[in-house]
């Protein structure tokens, strides 16, 4: 409410005002414009707003909508999506550079065009791409991770291309500042064709945008680590839809609702020729596993692994050995409780990093000293399990009898990995590291991919565990350059069965199979599939209410710090929300507000 400001200068929805709270003022989004009595809507106090930021809506109506959707499919609240959506300045009350702001139309649609486009390499799917944008339509493409990004700029850099450069814009990473001056300069440029970036372009604005590029949209890292935990392929895709713009899906294969909207036709693209002999299976039953020094589990590194990197080697290319476990060991446990060290801070299972002689908690990353004594106990008896990167590296050394540089590319905390610079780049070697390794292929002939424990993603409690352990091992035989010739090899106890058989078969032999799994058991994307972390003094009250509601739930026995963790399997999201909803309120704050993340596919 007003009686600063006209009403119709005020009130138009997308714009940024400044309210009181407390003893200041915040930054707040016109969402949408109600009754004059909204003293009536909302059962409170309404207060007097005390400016108006910009002169004219940064929104559309179609972006509104797009938060809308967020809040009612994620459970959070419409504060919660804006700051988690758009850029950290924009709620910050930062002034637009231009005041050429432009003035959007209010059509929502509902019935967009979808293309796909799959292939597995990465150079002909680029291609595809530069022949999709001759057109010079306004067009934004993203991609899952930067790296790739700037892979495709430079790309089309190299090809004929129709475009001027000062038409194609390469949107930045992350970064408060580098990000609110992209946005917020593609809100009043104008001349801009194309713009190319990572997960940061999601809502990036793009005058005239007629079409949305998703490339990689099966990869899982599009899913946010932090919460709310939501896709960013699903919400560029609804974005698409509310805009009414054309969408395009691509890849080296499709996600789970990209394969059920592919016509029957299009769904044997997989069986086009592929060199099965590319794909190696090695039983780990009858793998040599020698003994790691200080840890009870051994860590096969099979003969057949270690011939295949000597070939790569002697061919003049890299080989790389994936292993998914920081450290020296993943898990510290007790002889005499079987408990195992976990993190103070958050419950997170804590790995052993030798090299330091510290715990690390792969959740938060809080470190400690290793324990003497086991804190659920006090019993002295503890031992390491699950051999980690650092073992495999010593063993690694000790297995390849050459020259060769043999390099850990794994760094801590940190999600980048790089080659020393004094290495020379005729100088092929064995880089040892976790899934981040994979973004060598992109600048490295790499002849090698081998999977140390091929089985480890496939054995996780999540309901994608294994479309993320196939999506990972496909992704390994096609990514970056000449993967032709390019081999992989998988050390498993199930050697080329189950999800692994559909790796020579093609993706359609795999998600026919998984996808008839999902339906017997009523998984995404058939329903939404729902964790709620509340404390445990709330969360006896908390299943009081799924039983009234009848809502199908079960606790789990993991538990993260003073956290109990529910899961719920539903369709009725709206039902959900209002179940939920009194959890959140201030006088629930002093238990801690519980933790909501959905599964949708």
């Amino acid at each position: 409410r007003s009686t600063l400001f006209p009403y119709t200068t005020l009130f138009r929805s997308g714009r940024r005002v400044r309210v009181p709270v407390g003893k200041g003022s915040r930054v707040a989004l016109v969402l949408s414009v109600g009754a004059e009595k909204t003293e009536d809507a909302f059962g409170g106090e309404v207060r007097e707003i005390l400016d108006v930021i910009d002169k004219s809506p940064l929104l559309s109506r179609a972006n509104l909508a797009l938060i809308r959707w967020f809040c009612e499919a994620h459970l959070c609240g419409s504060g919660t999506a804006v700051k988690t959506l758009l850029p950290a300045r924009f709620l910050e009350g930062a002034i637009l550079p231009s005041e050429n702001v432009p003035s959007f139309g209010e059509r929502v649609s509902n019935s967009p065009d979808v293309f796909f486009v799959y292939e597995p390499q990465d150079a002909l799917r680029y291609e595809k791409y530069r022949q999709l944008l001759s057109d010079g339509k306004p067009t934004i493409i993203a991609f899952p991770t930067y790296p790739e990004a700037l892979a495709f700029a430079s790309f089309l850099e190299g090809v004929s291309f129709g475009l001027k450069k000062e038409e194609i814009v390469v949107y930045p990473r992350s970064g408060a500042v580098a990000e609110w001056r992209a946005w917020s300069g593609m809100l009043s440029a104008e001349g801009i064709s194309l713009a190319i970036g990572g997960q940061t372009i999601a809502m990036a604005p793009l005058r005239g945008l007629a079409r949305i590029v998703l490339d990689d949209e099966s990869n899982h890292v599009w899913r946010t680590a932090r919460r709310p935990v939501y896709n960013v392929r699903s919400l560029m895709a609804m974005r698409a839809k509310l805009e009414g713009l054309s969408l395009v899906l691509g890849g080296r294969m499709p996600s789970v609702r990209a394969f059920t909207r592919l016509p029957d036709g299009r769904k044997g693209d997989c069986e086009k020729p592929v060199k099965t002999k590319n794909f190696l299976f090695v039983d780990l039953r009858l793998a040599y596993a020698p003994e790691v020094k200080g840890v009870r589990d051994a860590l096969a590194v099979s003969e057949p692994l270690v011939r295949e990197t000597t070939r790569a080697l002697d061919a003049g290319r890299w080989a790389i050995w994936i292993l998914d476990r920081r450290g020296y060991a993943g898990e510290i446990v007790c002889e005499e409780c079987g408990s195992s060290v976990r993190c103070k801070k958050c419950g997170g299972a804590m790995r052993w990093e030798a090299s330091v002689d510290r715990v690390r908690c792969v959740s938060c990353g809080f470190s400690a000293s290793v324990p003497g004594v086991c804190p659920t106990c006090r019993g002295r008896l503890l031992f390491a399990k699950r051999p980690g990167l650092e073992a495999l590296l010593t063993l690694a050394r000790a297995a390849i009898d050459r020259p060769s540089p043999i390099l850990s590319v794994a760094d801590g905390q940190k999600k980048s990995v790089s080659i020393p610079s004094d290495l020379p780049s005729s100088r092929p070697g064995l880089l040892i590291g976790t899934r981040a390794a994979l973004a060598f292929c992109d600048t490295l002939e790499v002849g090698l991919v081998g999977w140390i424990d091929a089985d480890g993603e496939a054995r996780s409690c999540q309901h994608d565990a294994r479309t993320r352990a196939f999506g990972l091992v496909w992704e390994s035989r096609w990514r970056g350059l000449s993967p032709a010739s390019r081999r992989v090899l998988l050390q498993t106890s199930r050697p080329g069965k189950e999800w692994q058989a559909g790796l020579e078969r093609g993706w359609s032999v795999f998600w026919r199979r998984e996808l008839r799994e999902r339906r017997l058991f009523g998984l995404p994307p058939f329903s939404s599939l729902i964790r709620v972390m509340v404390s445990t003094l709330d969360a006896k009250r908390m299943i009081a209410v799924f039983e009234r509601e009848r809502f199908e739930y079960w606790v789990a026995d993991e538990t993260e710090g003073e956290k109990t963790t529910i899961w719920l399997r539903t369709r009725r999201l709206s039902a959900l929300r209002s179940a939920l909803l009194p959890f959140f309120g201030i006088s629930a704050a002093r238990h801690g507000l519980p933790d909501v993340t959905v599964w949708h596919e």
